[in-house]
């Protein structure tokens, strides 16, 4: 399905973004995987977010999802495992479709990600972040899996029933570990990713482990992995005033383009990378009039 302008996120930005562009007439799609902001619900109270005094987290929360879905943004609760530049166009993937937009916004929240040496070299020939879509090329063969979630269990166990072996490195507390055979937990932390066309291995701290993929699951993946011309400050998504990011056709708000960390600049930020975008579809069309904030 073909969109006007794909979010990525469903946080106070990304929803901002949808309402705004979908006010506008524009077919909107927001792709949200992990519960809508988890660290918003989170707060009890909330005293400062202009016309909701007093609220907490989590009803504000629900008021965004409530007002996007009502003003038309079509909103899916996957995560993006893959992201390509096409001729005019950008394609993205999750664990069970794919879609096209003419148009991206980056509102995925603080990242907490880094890059791993060797991850961004090998995506695509042995590194890959969702093992449904990628785990049948390795059937029967011995890979890698590092997450850093809960909710990457389910993949470790898909990829227990179609590979050899799965080294396991859980990156987080409270881990259960599958009761498979073919699954060996590593507790060390991983180092880099070896090859030389494709993946050939990964170092930890302690050992070296020779496999023919790694899969890495997180809660949100360095966004330069998907984009290699995406341009980065430190682990924040560089933006002009415009909210333009080094791509043309991407644009980005709230939290992922650095502090202040606050509900109101990342809602208004976003805001701004929704007009921005309406306005470049604009021109790309030929059309004369394009929007302000407060139009």
């Amino acid at each position: 399905m073909k969109y006007d302008i794909a979010i990525i996120g469903g946080g106070p930005a990304g929803l901002s973004a949808a309402i705004t562009a979908s006010s506008k007439g524009r077919k909107v799609v927001v792709f949200e995987a992990h519960g809508f902001s988890p660290r918003l619900r989170s707060v009890e109270l909330i005293t400062d977010y202009m016309g909701c005094p007093d609220i907490s987290g989590n009803e504000l929360m629900d008021r965004f999802i409530e007002h996007a879905r009502h003003i038309g943004a079509e909103i899916i609760e996957e995560k993006i495992v893959s992201l390509k530049e096409k001729a005019g166009y950008f394609e993205l993937g999750t664990p069970n479709s794919q879609y096209n937009a003419d148009t991206v916004i980056l509102a995925t929240g603080i990242s907490r990600s880094s890059l791993l040496p060797g991850e961004k070299e090998f995506l695509g020939r042995g590194v890959s972040y969702c093992a449904k879509v990628d785990g049948a090329e390795y059937k029967g063969k011995r890979v890698a899996a590092i997450a850093t979630v809960p909710d990457a269990m389910e993949e470790i166990e898909y990829l227990a029933d179609i590979c050899s072996e799965v080294i396991f490195i859980p990156r987080f507390q409270g881990f259960v570990a599958p009761k498979r055979k073919n699954v060996t937990v590593v507790l060390d932390q991983p180092t880099d990713i070896t090859g030389t066309d494709r993946v050939t291995g990964l170092h930890t701290t302690g050992e070296f482990f020779s496999v023919q993929a790694v899969f890495m699951f997180r809660a949100s993946d360095p966004l330069n992995s998907f984009l290699p011309g995406l341009q980065m400050r430190g682990r924040s998504v560089l933006v002009d005033d415009q909210a333009e990011t080094s791509i043309e056709g991407v644009f980005a708000g709230g939290d992922c383009t650095g502090q202040p960390w606050q509900v109101n600049r990342a809602a208004g930020q976003a805001q701004k990378a929704a007009i921005s975008a309406i306005n470049y579809l604009a021109k790309r069309d030929g059309l004369i009039e394009t929007f302000k904030e407060y139009s």
